[in-house]
C-alpha cells in the first residue's frame, strides 16, 4: 500500500487516506499526504473530509427507513409533503427523485446559469428557492435518468417535514450517534468551526493552491467525516445486509424508467459488477475533495479513499491497484488490472477527430493538444485522454473509454460514448447581419438573472454581470454554443428573435426573454 500511494506520501502536497476493510474488521487504515498545506498537517485516520456525493447515501437511508416505518410510499406525489414545490404537467414522485428519474434541474449547472461560482456560498436555502422557482421540467418523470443533486436535497427538505427534525438532527440520531460516529455531520452553517479539517486544494502546474468549498448542500452533499467513521458504517452496512436488514436491502433497489429500462441507481448508491464481482460504489468530488467507497458484498471486502487534493485518478486507477490486491479479475482470470499506457497515434489520424459532435441534449468539442485528443462537453471544463489505439482513448477523468468510428472513405462523423452516439456536424456560419438580430438583452424569470448579448471581432458574446463574458461559436443556424452552455435563440412568428434557450448537461431549454 506504501508503494501504491508513495505519490502521496509527501509534505508538499495533499493527501489521502485509505482503509480496507474485509470480513468485518478493519485490516488497513492509513494516512498519506497533508490534511494543510499552510501549516503542514499531516492526514490521518482521523483526519475529517468533505465527501461530497457519498452524503447521498445516508439520504437514501432516511427515505427508506421512512418507507420502512410507514410514512412515506415511493410512489408518493413529493407535493404531498412539498406542496410549495411547483405544479408541473407530470407528477413527480419520491421514487423519482431517488433514483434520479425526475427531470429536476440540477442546481450546480442552474446556479452558475443564474450567476453563482462555484467558490462562494451556495446555501441549501439557495437550492430551494432555485427548485421552487423552476418552471419545467428537463424531461417527462421516469422516461429518463439524469444524476440531479437536486432531488436529493428534496428528498432530505421531504425527511424534514415529515419528521419534523432538520436532516442533519435527523441524521446524527438515527445513524451518527448510534455507530459512534463521533466526527460526522451534515453541514447547515458553513461559519461552524470542524475540528482536524482537511483543506482542499487543486494542483496549477507545479503549485497548490487552495480550493473553496462553502457549501452547505445537505441531502446531495456537504457530508463531513473522516476515515475512521466512514469505517465504521461500512462495517454496518455490510452486517445489515447480511442480516437482511429491509432497510438496507431496499437500499440495493434500482429503478426503472417508464419502458421498463432498468436505471441501475438506488438509494444513493450504483449497484452493478466491477472485473467479474457484484459492487456497490458511489464517488464524490467538490472542491478539491475526491472520495470513494467500493463494496464488494459477497466477497465482504469495502475500500475507502477520502482525498483533500482534485487528483480524479483516486476513483479509478487507484482504486483499481488496491482491489488487484485482493480480487483477480474474473473476466480475465490470468491477467492482472493494466496500468493503463498510451500508444502513439499518427496525428494526422488524430486530425480527424476533431470537431463538434451532437452528443445526448448538447455538444461535445473534441480538439487536439501537442498530440493529445481532448474532450469537453460545452460549458465545462476540457479534459485530456490517453490514447489505448488508433481509435481508443480513455477519458481518465471519468476512467471510460470513447472509440471513434472511421468510414471506409476514411472518415469520422462519429463516437460512442457512454454507449450513446456522438455525431460530427459541421458549424453554422452566422453572417454579420444574422448576429445583428441576436443582440440584446434577455431576462431568466426562472433564474432571475440577466444576460447581454453583443457582438465582439465578428463573434457572438454573452455577458452576465457578475461572470464576466462568454464567446460563443455558430453550431447551426440560432444555435451557438460555448463554456456558459449551448443557446438556442427563438424566433417569433414573424422571425423576429423573442427569446433563447439555454441548456447543459443536467439542465435543459431555461428560457430567457428578449426584453429588448
Amino acid at each position: 500500500m506504501d508503494s501504491l500511494f508513495k505519490g502521496y506520501n509527501q509534505s508538499a502536497g495533499p493527501g489521502c487516506a485509505v482503509a480496507i476493510i474485509q470480513n468485518g474488521q478493519v485490516i488497513f487504515s492509513k494516512g498519506y499526504g497533508m490534511g494543510n498545506l499552510e501549516y503542514t498537517i499531516p492526514v490521518t485516520s482521523k483526519t475529517v473530509f468533505d465527501v461530497a456525493s457519498l452524503a447521498k447515501q445516508f439520504t437514501g437511508f432516511a427515505i427508506s427507513t421512512l418507507v420502512q416505518e410507514g410514512k412515506i410510499t415511493l410512489s408518493d406525489d413529493i407535493r404531498k409533503y412539498l406542496p410549495e414545490l411547483p405544479r408541473f404537467a407530470q407528477t413527480i414522485t419520491i421514487g423519482h427523485l431517488v433514483h434520479h428519474t425526475s427531470g429536476i434541474r440540477d442546481w450546480p449547472e442552474a446556479l452558475m446559469a443564474a450567476g453563482w461560482r462555484y467558490s462562494e456560498l451556495c446555501s441549501f436555502q439557495d437550492i430551494m428557492h432555485m427548485v421552487k422557482n423552476q418552471r419545467e421540467l428537463d424531461f417527462v418523470p421516469g422516461t429518463e435518468e439524469s444524476y440531479s443533486n437536486s432531488g436529493y436535497n428534496i428528498l432530505a427538505a421531504l425527511v424534514e417535514k415529515v419528521s419534523g427534525q432538520t436532516f442533519p438532527a435527523w441524521t446524527s440520531e438515527h445513524i451518527f450517534k448510534p455507530l459512534q460516529m463521533t466526527s460526522t455531520l451534515f453541514l447547515d452553517d458553513n461559519g461552524r468551526v470542524i475540528p482536524n479539517l482537511a483543506y482542499s486544494y487543486y494542483s496549477n502546474q507545479d503549485i497548490f493552491l487552495k480550493s473553496t468549498d462553502v457549501l452547505t448542500a445537505y441531502g446531495s452533499s456537504s457530508l463531513y467525516t473522516s476515515l475512521e467513521d466512514m469505517a465504521k458504517w461500512v462495517i454496518h452496512f455490510q452486517q445489515a445486509l447480511e442480516t437482511k436488514d429491509p432497510v438496507f436491502i431496499r437500499m440495493l433497489d434500482t429503478g426503472k424508467l417508464n419502458n421498463g429500462e432498468k436505471v441501475s441507481y438506488g438509494f444513493g448508491l450504483e449497484t452493478g459488477t466491477y472485473n467479474g464481482y457484484s459492487t456497490i460504489v458511489h464517488t464524490g468530488a467538490w472542491a478539491g475533495y475526491r472520495t470513494i467507497i467500493r463494496n464488494f458484498p459477497d466477497e465482504k471486502l469495502s475500500v475507502i479513499i477520502l482525498s483533500n487534493g482534485d487528483d480524479n485518478s483516486i476513483n479509478n486507477q487507484y482504486m483499481a491497484k488496491v482491489v488487484s490486491l485482493f480480487l483477480t479479475d474474473k473476466t480475465k482470470p490470468s491477467t492482472p488490472v493494466p496500468t493503463i499506457t498510451s500508444v502513439k497515434v499518427n496525428p494526422e489520424r488524430l486530425k480527424k477527430y476533431v470537431g463538434l459532435y451532437k452528443w445526448r441534449p448538447g455538444e461535445v468539442h473534441i480538439s487536439l493538444e501537442k498530440d493529445t485528443i481532448r474532450f469537453q462537453f460545452i460549458g465545462e471544463d476540457s479534459y485530456p485522454t490517453i490514447a489505448l489505439n488508433d481509435s481508443t482513448f480513455m477519458l481518465t477523468v471519468a476512467g471510460l473509454p470513447i472509440v471513434f468510428h472511421q468510414s471506409k472513405g476514411g472518415a469520422v462523423n462519429s463516437f460512442t460514448f457512454k454507449d450513446r452516439l456522438g455525431k460530427k456536424f459541421t458549424p453554422h456560419s452566422a453572417s454579420a447581419d444574422e448576429l445583428k438580430t441576436y443582440v440584446g438583452t434577455y431576462f431568466s424569470q426562472e433564474l432571475q438573472a440577466e444576460y447581454t448579448v453583443g457582438i465582439q471581432a465578428n463573434k457572438l458574446v454573452v455577458r452576465h454581470f457578475r461572470r464576466g463574458d462568454f464567446p460563443m461559436s455558430s453550431n447551426m443556424k440560432d444555435e451557438f454554443t460555448g463554456d456558459l452552455g449551448v443557446v438556442r435563440f427563438i424566433r417569433n412568428n414573424r422571425q423576429q428573435v423573442r427569446g433563447f434557450n439555454l441548456s447543459g448537461e443536467r439542465v435543459r431549454n431555461i428560457y430567457f426573454d428578449k426584453k429588448h
